[in-house]
């Protein structure tokens, strides 16, 4: 993944998008909430500041809602993953502006 801000949040949305997809198949309302609370959250994200404050809040669902934690399958697995790696991504230090 490129590490620049714009690279990073089009990767952040893309996996909300495969997150939420997986809950609405599921019928999982807590996941399709917790999708719902994300896009709201990095909506307003414009710069590298913005961008890693709302990944640290985000990152926060893995140690309380269980939202994340309790994977029921590989599908919900691969997308949790792919969530919290870019988050992770998020929070880099190497991550450029732009």
């Amino acid at each position: 993944m490129e590490r620049t801000t714009t690279a990073v949040m089009a990767e952040i949305a893309a996996a909300i998008d495969e997150f939420r997809e997986l809950a609405w198949v599921q019928d999982d309302r807590a996941r399709s909430n917790a999708a719902i609370w994300l896009d709201q959250l990095f909506a307003e994200v414009t710069t590298r500041r913005d961008l890693r404050r709302a990944a640290a809040e985000a990152l926060q669902l893995w140690g309380g809602m269980g939202s994340f934690s309790d994977v029921c399958c590989t599908h919900v697995d691969h997308a949790v993953e792919r969530l919290r790696r870019a988050l992770r991504a998020a929070q880099s230090w190497l991550l450029r502006e732009g």
